[in-house]
């Protein structure tokens, strides 16, 4: 018997987890719901390699290599300067006050989580796309005006997922689960 087609439509969540050692992380805690339409799956097509003969217009042999990295990517609007430490580093300090302040980092933060994109339930079902182990990168990508709000765009790159022994293990998934 054939397994139902999931409708995977929506964004119902986004989270980060602390990586584990070549596994995801479990202790996963939610973002803030992304701008609508932003979240965008960016695969790279492989680079095709091949020998060619003489005589014959196609080749003898074609070879499909990686050729750039892959990654999900998504805006979340307004966010609080909690989120924004989380995704871009920095430090959040009170000004010697009561003010919430976040203030960059003086160097590029090297930021790794597992990130769970989980779709809106449709029929019982939901899709669940995991990278298990992610370098985040963080940006703001849109500054607030009169008919837009500021945005931080949020790319997450697909590592691999290799655990401290050195065995190599899945970068991404794709579950179909229970909505329940």
């Amino acid at each position: 018997m054939a397994k139902t087609r999931p409708i995977a439509m929506g964004v119902a969540s986004i989270s980060l987890a602390t990586y584990g050692d070549g596994v995801p992380g479990s202790d996963f805690k939610a973002l803030p719901l992304p701008f609508k339409g932003s979240v965008a799956f960016n695969f790279a097509d492989p680079k095709e390699v091949k020998i060619e003969t003489e005589g014959t217009d196609e080749p003898l042999y074609v070879s499909l290599l990686k050729d750039s990295t892959d990654y999900i990517e998504f805006a979340i609007p307004t966010p609080d300067n909690e989120t924004v430490k989380t995704l871009k580093g920095g430090t959040i300090s009170n000004g010697g006050g009561s003010k919430d302040i976040w203030e960059e980092a003086s160097s590029f933060e090297s930021i790794n989580k597992t990130v769970k994109i989980e779709t809106m339930p449709h029929k019982g079902a939901k899709v669940v796309y995991t990278i298990v182990n992610g370098k985040i990168m963080a940006k703001f990508s849109q500054a607030p005006g009169a008919e837009q709000s500021e945005l931080l765009l949020v790319r997450v790159y697909k590592q691999a997922a290799i655990t401290a022994a050195g065995v190599v293990k899945t970068a991404f998934t794709r579950e179909v689960a229970s909505a329940g």
